[in-house]
């Protein structure tokens, strides 16, 4: 959502550039240099004089907010009732990920059983989320960072955890275009370090290529999951085969 001090820091910086004064600014709008100082100081401007300004400027006010949005900061992470309001709304979440994948409002449309109204609805909410702006004409801005990571533990990886990852395991991996590959070994430290950077790299491709074919129509992408997990662990069972190693006592 790009709010009204979003905007007024995009006029401050395209005045600036357009090296015009306040003074200057002031003499055109027919007000003193006290009064404009003291509009962008405080926010304050009607539709009617934000208008005159941006004529002044030679600038559209559709520009200007897409100014706002380009320069607004993008989102690291959502707190927890955000992501707790995202999984307990399936059709929400649902309109989120195909955002999130490069789909088209159109293709939603197409695909789904969700009607425009409702659609627009959802968008209204995930922009007020953060996760997207909502442009004029349904257009959509995603709004996350390269860096954008869920909470550890919070209700998006609990439900992936519980309902996401369960139900992709389950299925088949002997299919065209599908591949499981499950390695058991005893590695050092150092030696688990070296699969867990190939591992990283392996997810920067995947979300490099994703980038790549995000132009691409939807009617030539289909969806495809990739799983990578490694961590210190021992089947249960084994592990109560073990032998106890005796505790030396400190001296």
């Amino acid at each position: 959502m790009i709010r009204s001090v979003s905007i007024v820091r995009a006029l401050k910086r395209h005045l600036r550039a357009s090296s015009l004064t306040y003074r200057q600014l002031a003499d055109r709008l027919g007000l003193s240099e006290s009064a404009v100082k003291q509009m962008f100081a405080g926010g304050n401007f009607s539709l009617k004089r934000l208008d005159r300004i941006c004529e002044v400027l030679m600038l559209d006010i559709a520009e200007l907010v897409d100014m706002a949005v380009r320069e607004a900061p993008l989102v690291e992470q959502l707190d927890l009732r955000l992501e707790q309001e995202l999984v307990s709304d399936t059709r929400l979440m649902l309109v989120a990920h195909c955002l999130v994948n490069h789909w088209s409002v159109d293709e939603i449309l197409a695909r789904y059983l969700i009607d425009e109204p409702a659609l627009v609805r959802f968008l209204a909410r995930l922009d007020r989320m953060g996760l997207i702006d909502l442009l004029p004409g349904n257009r959509v801005r995603l709004r996350l960072s390269s860096s954008f990571r869920w909470q550890e533990n919070g209700p998006i990886e609990r439900f992936f955890r519980a309902q996401v990852q369960q139900e992709f395991l389950r299925g088949s991996f002997h299919a065209a275009g599908a591949l499981q590959i499950v390695k058991s070994g005893y590695l050092t430290s150092e030696g688990q370090q070296q699969v867990l950077d190939r591992m990283s790299a392996v997810g920067d491709l995947f979300d490099e290529i994703n980038r790549q074919e995000q132009r691409q129509p939807i009617g030539r992408r289909r969806g495809v999951t990739m799983m990578l997990a490694t961590r210190s662990w021992n089947f249960t069972a084994f592990a109560d085969l073990e032998r106890k190693r005796p505790t030396t006592d400190a001296q």
